[in-house]
């Protein structure tokens, strides 16, 4: 795998599930507020309303910004693996590339939890002494061959060591 991957598009569809899934939590939040201060004395009334439309604000605003990052996100998260280390890069604005050696990888862990299964989707985490990154949203065909391939060049260079 000598060539710079992208993540599989499926990944776009689950981030824009989870935009609304955090929005959803923070309209249940402002909505228990605005509950609350049906229940809370008078005085207190005017503002648990300012607090809920506050949170229902900064929900709406959280909620078009994720929205909006989708495609950006996607565009600029790319990975490359080598014989001698695994690189990750994303943003383009602000950039962040790690880059881990192949010698120090001590394990690569599949994860799947509901969301990502929705879209036959695995989250790759390798795992080094000095803590752990992760690939997010693979194909399962593609998250078991990239396990495979990672722990495969550890233990050469491990052996080489």
């Amino acid at each position: 795998m000598n060539k710079v991957e992208k993540l599989p598009a499926d990944i776009k569809k689950i981030w824009r599930l989870n935009a609304y899934f955090d929005f959803f939590i923070l309209f249940v939040v402002s909505a228990a507020f605005y509950i609350w201060k049906v229940l809370a004395p008078k005085n207190m009334q005017p503002v648990l309303f300012r607090i809920s439309l506050i949170i229902l604000a900064i929900a709406i605003v959280i909620f078009i910004i994720e929205l909006a990052l989708v495609q950006y996100r996607w565009n600029f998260w790319t990975f490359y693996i080598d014989e001698r280390q695994v690189e990750l890069h994303h943003g383009y604005f602000f950039r962040k590339q790690i880059v881990i050696p192949i010698a120090r990888v001590q394990n690569v862990t599949l994860k799947q939890g509901p969301i990502l299964r929705l879209k036959d989707l695995h989250k790759v985490i390798v795992v080094t002494a000095a803590g752990s990154d992760e690939i997010s949203g693979l194909k399962t065909s593609q998250a078991n061959d990239l396990k495979e391939l990672i722990m495969k060049l550890a233990k050469e260079a491990r052996n080489d060591l």
